[in-house]
């Protein structure tokens, strides 16, 4: 999450939740464990369904912060994931920004369509295919459990479950540590030459391209096939996780940049969902959820 602290708000922008990609273990209501990734074009047809998606604070509807509808809040897809961009004024959001306080992303959403099977070694591997997306949320200092569920009447009558993700981007503000800090003092070049010694270590026919803050991409081999993965630096090693490396489209990668939309594809006619009632349940449901006010 990028934080931009201006005199009368704060601007936050990162993702809130990739895509294709498997999540870390999770535990549902029934108290298994399982793995969960959300499929491309999942939240953007969510996106098209709900015009009016709210930005909350821990997903408490007493503290909305952002909406789509007005402007404050945009949200898309690109090749990376959901990608949010929020504009707060809200004065206890910007003292927790000054303060460090905000740890990163959640979203709310239903599922209405999923695949399921057992790997092989036991853990249930969960393929979401579409969504309805209630809310996104920015999650401060208290902690929020990964998985939280509550049933819930849909519009036809139907009862499904209300689920909770955290972005796996609270993992990596929580590592980092004094060298992290060193090396965000770093010139480019010297970012790169530390960053490019352990990626030619660890892929010697490899090459590396471009990094940012989250991810690496770069060949792997002596081909032009170009990949993305995520890289911590802790007590001055960069560690690469090659098993979460993901082939990116050349030139597509320049989506994760904060500086750039990627170019969307026309709207679908869709029906739209009211939300209206789902959000009343949600309220009443307050106590036993245990928000975090």
């Amino acid at each position: 999450m990028k934080i931009e602290i201006r005199e009368d708000k704060v601007i936050l922008d990162g993702y809130v939740n990739a895509v294709e990609r498997f999540s870390k273990p999770l535990t549902n209501k029934q108290g298994k464990k399982f793995i969960e990734r959300i499929m491309p074009s999942v939240f953007q047809r969510a996106i098209e369904k709900n015009d009016a998606i709210k930005v909350l604070l821990n997903h408490n509807y007493d503290m909305e912060l952002a909406n789509t509808k007005d402007g404050t809040a945009e949200l898309y897809e690109d090749n990376i994931g959901l990608r949010a961009k929020i504009q707060v004024r809200d004065s206890n959001v910007i003292k927790k920004a000054k303060q460090k306080k905000l740890r990163g992303w959640s979203f709310g959403f239903i599922c209405n369509k999923q695949d399921e099977e057992t790997n092989e070694n036991g853990i249930i591997e969960r393929t979401v295919r579409d969504i309805d997306l209630f809310e996104v949320s920015i999650i401060d200092d208290t902690k929020i459990p990964a998985y939280i569920g509550t049933s819930i009447e849909m519009r036809d009558g139907e009862v499904k479950d209300i689920e909770f993700r955290n972005s796996d981007e609270e993992d990596i503000d929580n590592n980092s540590s004094e060298e992290d800090k060193t090396f965000s003092s770093m010139t480019a070049s010297q970012k790169r030459e530390l960053l490019n010694g352990s990626y030619r270590q660890t892929f010697s026919n490899g090459w590396l391209e471009d990094y940012d803050d989250y991810f690496l991409y770069g060949t792997i081999k002596e081909d032009s096939t170009l990949y993305k993965m995520p890289y911590t630096i802790t007590d001055g090693t960069v560690n690469i996780d090659t098993s979460k490396q993901v082939k990116v489209v050349r030139g597509g990668y320049k989506e994760v940049r904060y500086d750039e939309k990627p170019e969307q594809q026309p709207k679908k006619e869709v029906e739209k969902i009211d939300y209206s009632k789902y959000e009343e349940r949600i309220k009443k449901l307050k106590e036993e959820m245990k928000w975090t006010n």
